[in-house]
């Protein structure tokens, strides 16, 4: 499966996709992608999340400098539900403050549980297996940012409101990643002047 669609961008997931996607992953794999998709963190930078980089009590993960692409610590709040998933989890692997909360195990134990976190590269070839299973072309590890910054725009966030939470430094960075229908944009905005042309006209 190729890593974007025509349009040279990763698939912009719809809601029953979404819910397809999670309800055939272990729960690992799942508490990942629902991290990544409500954090609309980069695939990078949720990977390498710490137990010590959940704030439980503010409901907020830490997503450090060392793993972001702007240089820059950033928190996220997460919704509550995730992050007593993620609490079952840590508590059920044992894990500790330092530890990985996405681990890779070692079948010959030469990695403990929590010390080496999954690779991207294992990451995205697991995530790819089951978009095609499912039959999602042209969905990636990058879906799940792109789908949730483009929520936010439907939902009427502004540019800079979504900048505060992915993290970008500029417009036209964030603007890439945005998707748009163009007949919904051309009806939202026939409305629009229909009905500031009855304004101006006293109609």
């Amino acid at each position: 499966m190729s890593k974007s669609n025509r349009s040279g961008k990763s698939t912009c997931l719809t809601k029953t996709q979404l819910e397809e996607f999670l309800s055939n992953l272990p729960v690992k794999f799942s508490l990942l992608a629902e991290t990544m998709y409500f954090s609309a963190g980069r695939v990078g930078e949720i990977s390498s999340l710490k137990v010590r980089n959940i704030n439980f009590q503010e409901g907020l993960i830490i997503l450090e400098r060392s793993s972001t692409k702007c240089n820059e610590t950033r928190q996220i709040p997460i919704p509550m539900r995730l992050l007593d998933d993620l609490k079952d989890w840590i508590l059920a692997n044992s894990l500790q403050p330092n530890d990985y909360i996405f681990f890779t195990q070692s079948r010959n134990t030469k990695y403990t549980v929590g010390t080496k976190k999954l690779s991207i590269q294992s990451i995205d070839e697991y995530f790819r297996k089951v978009f095609d299973w499912i039959d999602v072309p042209g969905a990636s590890t990058h879906s799940f940012r792109r789908t949730r910054l483009t929520h936010l725009l439907h939902m009427n966030w502004n540019c800079r409101e979504i900048m505060d939470i992915s993290g970008h430094k500029n417009l036209l960075s964030l603007q890439q990643y945005l998707d748009s229908d163009k007949a919904t944009t051309f009806n939202k905005y026939r409305s629009l002047i229909e009905k500031d042309h009855s304004t101006i006209h006293g109609g």
